[in-house]
């Protein structure tokens, strides 16, 4: 399975733009035939969580953005999962969408460990592919503890979007190194399986923006590959559901 990560760079509250500007990016890895690429959470929006960005931003599933990603799926052959706003009857979640090569929604995770206004799913599936057992959790899932006892112990990799910050300095590489980077990695050994991190880049002059880089963690919680911090740098790796050949 080559796995492509990318920590889109965006303008918040532009979506159209930034789902421009992954297009563009998806043409550059291309080259590379990924199976899968991997997007952040709130991809195409950015973190909100104000009620007045809820109406305007938050989409139904199905709905124009997954329309939009999945003729890419199809264009490129490959799997493509991402976060959006999704607009739901009774609220709006913090969701991932899994996207597969013929377009086809085939796997949807609402995000369950989140704060109002936000709406908190209550779900962890699997989904059995042809690069393996995925599932997707989104950021804070990762570090609760009954969100992790009810993933499928069988699985071959666990998809990770993140749009995930620092108050005050952020990107903050000293940080990221000393409290948060090995904590990532010891929350995917507990779970066993290959995870792939992607975080969000907002262009921001605001401070707390999400920082960026990818990750690529092992099912013994060794770091095996990672981008840059405060980049939206590709992290692109082959054969990740072994757990142990790199690329």
């Amino acid at each position: 399975m080559r796995v492509c990560l990318i920590p889109l760079r965006i303008e918040v509250r532009n979506p159209s733009a930034n789902l421009r500007h992954f297009q563009q990016r998806l043409k550059e890895v291309s080259q590379h035939q990924p199976d899968i690429v991997c997007l952040p959470e709130c991809a195409f929006t950015g973190y909100l969580y104000d009620e007045e960005d809820f109406q305007k931003f938050a989409e139904p599933i199905p709905g124009q953005t997954t329309s939009a990603v999945s003729i890419l799926a199809r264009e490129h052959h490959c799997y493509i999962c991402f976060g959006m706003l999704e607009k739901a009857p009774e609220g709006v979640y913090s969701s991932a969408v899994l996207i597969n090569k013929t377009g086809e929604i085939v796997f949807i995770h609402r995000k369950i460990c989140e704060q109002p206004p936000f709406t908190n799913g209550n779900e962890v599936k699997a989904i059995d592919t042809e690069l393996g057992r995925l599932s997707v959790l989104l950021c804070g899932d990762l570090f609760e503890d009954g969100v992790k006892a009810k993933l499928d112990k069988r699985l071959d990799a666990l998809i990770l979007p993140l749009a995930r910050s620092f108050d005050g300095k952020s990107p903050d590489l000293e940080r990221w190194l000393k409290e948060e980077r090995q904590a990532y990695a010891d929350e995917f050994r507990k779970v066993g399986a290959t995870g792939l991190i992607v975080n969000l880049l907002e262009k921001s002059s605001e401070p707390g923006a999400s920082f960026g880089g990818a990750m690529i963690v092992n099912a013994n919680g060794e770091i095996l590959a990672e981008s840059t911090h405060g980049t939206d740098e590709v992290l692109i790796y082959e054969s990740v559901s072994d757990n142990n050949d790199g690329g």
